[in-house]
Order: structure tokens, then sequence, then C-alpha cells
């Protein structure tokens, strides 16, 4: 193992072991105390690690989209449950790989972000990352993060000039998770900044990955649209709203129906924001481009469910939150409240009041 290797591992193993732990207590708690946490469940039942859209992939990855309740499951992109269905597609599979992929994901984040700042911002960006409340669905049974190895990996290979490796890259990541196709922003960025027709060429990847699924599910639903279609529905993202109407409509369920969860939603939108003008002045062109576009294509919509995962896989807002330098007691203060978050959200999903 090379040094900047050992550098990367040293770095991150601990921030995915708290997480984990995390997460593992507060699945814990929540069976150990059933029967108040079921009093107060919006769906009057727990899950486990393969709750909510877990629950797709582990069905797909076992037994194909055609097990899956009419075209519903196009929905959600093939990469990670074929990759586990390689492997067996047991259960231990999935989690194993969602894991795994978070180590390396977490690795690749301070390594890029050494690349493009230095040490200390690096391993802030690790532990902010590993903590977030999304940080939660790195240890469940979804697909963030292999899209984020994927993602990382496309943006590093751009940095270093390695364009075949940001194709392959790219269309790994338009293959696990719709926001893949806005890798081609980071390509555009890149190409504006070096001037360099060769990074023109690394939109082909993202384009690629996304178009072959797309090319798949026409032949299967009749439709090239029907993954992304299908998010629309009422029940999932809901139709699809220009970003300002999105917070008002939390700020409404807030202050009219005194809903608490929305109110979260929109305080982390605000962060979200905020840290996006972070990444313009700290970041290369095209990652703080691709920060900007997951936010505003995530407040497009409604219903604000899920929106912390989504910031999860923006990984240049973590990037940009290691950036900002603060007092060491401050520092330590938002590690602990970062636990506390990651701990509550984590409770809350797995007693389905809040949907990861």
């Amino acid at each position: 193992m090379n040094i900047e290797l050992r550098r990367d591992l040293r770095a991150s193993v601990l921030p995915w072991v708290v997480s984990r732990v995390i997460v593992i207590v507060s699945l814990g708690i929540v069976h150990l105390f059933r029967e108040q946490f079921v009093r107060h469940s919006l769906h009057h039942q727990l899950v486990g690690l393969f709750g909510w859209d877990a629950a797709f992939y582990r069905t797909i990855a076992q037994h194909g989209y055609a097990t899956v309740i009419g075209n519903d499951g196009l929905r959600f992109f093939p990469l990670y449950p074929l990759v586990a269905r390689v492997f067996g597609g047991s259960d231990l599979a999935l989690i194993a790989l969602a894991n795994s992929a978070a180590l390396v994901a977490f690795m690749l984040a301070h390594r890029v972000s050494r690349e493009w700042l230095d040490e200390r911002c690096a391993r802030r960006a690790v532990w902010i990352l590993a903590l977030s409340p999304g940080a939660l669905a790195s240890v469940m049974g979804y697909a963030e993060t292999v899209f984020l190895v994927a993602a990382i990996w496309c943006c590093y290979a751009l940095h270093r000039g390695w364009i075949p490796i940001a194709i392959v890259a790219g269309a790994a990541a338009a293959l696990t998770r719709p926001v893949g196709i806005f890798l081609v922003v980071v390509c555009a960025g890149y190409f504006v900044t070096e001037r360099n027709a060769r990074y023109a060429v690394a939109m082909l990847g993202p384009i690629a990955g996304l178009g072959a699924f797309l090319w798949w599910a026409k032949d299967r639903s009749g439709s090239w649209l029907t993954p992304l279609r299908l998010q629309s529905h009422s029940n999932l993202r809901g139709a699809t709203v220009d970003p300002l109407r999105a917070v008002w409509s939390s700020i409404h369920y807030v202050v009219v129906d005194h809903r608490f969860g929305p109110g979260l939603h929109l305080a982390w939108a605000v962060i979200a924001v905020a840290l996006c003008v972070v990444a313009w002045k700290r970041l290369p062109l095209g990652v703080a481009a691709f920060a900007t576009t997951c936010v505003i294509v995530s407040l497009t919509t409604r219903n604000l469910d899920s929106f912390e995962r989504y910031l999860f896989a923006s990984f240049p807002l973590a990037i940009s939150a290691g950036t900002i330098k603060a007092p060491k007691w401050l520092d330590r203060a938002a590690i602990l409240g970062a636990i506390t978050a990651l701990s509550a959200y984590s409770m809350l999903a797995f007693a389905t009041t809040y949907v990861p």
C-alpha cells in the first residue's frame, strides 16, 4: 500500500466506523423500545437496514426488475443491485457492498479534497460527509455510496486529466443514480477552465450511462422517460415546481400545519445554499456547478422528503463545509451536534417517521 493510499485510509477509517456505530446503535434502540416507537410511527411498524427504498434494491438484486410491481422498479437505477447480484445478491452482499463503497468514497473524498485544498480541509470534509444526516443511507442497502465512488472518482480523474477513466466513472455514476448525468457539468467546467477539447469528450460518459438505462427502460415500458417520470408521482417526489415554491410549501407546512419535519428540510436547504456559495469561491468551477445543480434539482419538488440524502450525494457540499475555519471548541460542538442529528434521523427512519 503506497503512502497516499495509507493516508487516505487513516483519515477515513475512524469516521467510517463511527457513522456505522451510530446507525446500528440507533437501530438497536428503536427495536429495544419497540412499543414506544411503533406507537408514534406514521406507519405503525419498524424497519431495518432494508427499509424504504432499500427494499426495492434488494428485490431487484435477488429477483430482477420483473418481480417489482408494474414498472415502479424502473425508478431504481441498475448498477448497485447488479453488482450485488454478481456477488450472490444476498442481504449480506448488498449491505457489504454499500458499506465497503462508503469507505472507498470517504477515501476518495479525502484524496480529492487534498488535491483541491489541503490536508486539514480534507480530514474535516470526511468527518462532515460521514456524520451528515444523509449518511444513514451509507449504512443501509442504498445505492448512494456506489454513486459517490463513481462520481468522486470521475471528478478526481478529470482533475488529473485521465479522460478515459473519467468517461468510465461518469457512465457508472449515471447508471447508479439519475443525478449522475449532472457530471457533464463538471466536464464542462474543466473544458472551460482548461480550454481542452478532451474534457468535452468526457461528457460522453454520463450521457452514455444514462442513455443505456433509458434505452433498456424503453424496451420494457414503451417510453424512454419512464424511470424519470415515475419520480413525479405524488407519493414520491411529486410534481416538479420551481425551488422558491418548494421552499414556500415547507414554510406553509411549518407555520400553518405545525409540522416539524418540513422545517428541518428547510433548515438544511438554507445550509446547502450557503455551502454552494462557498463552493463557488473555493472549489473548481465545474465541481461547484455540479453541487449547485444537485441542490437546485433537489428543491424542485413540493415534497422535500429525502432531501438530506440528496445532500449526502452532493459531496462537494461536505468539502465546502470543510473549508470553513472555526475554533476547536466550535468544531467539537459541531461534531457532537452531527452525531446527535445522525442518531435522531436514523431512529426516525427506522421508526418509519422520516423518509431517508
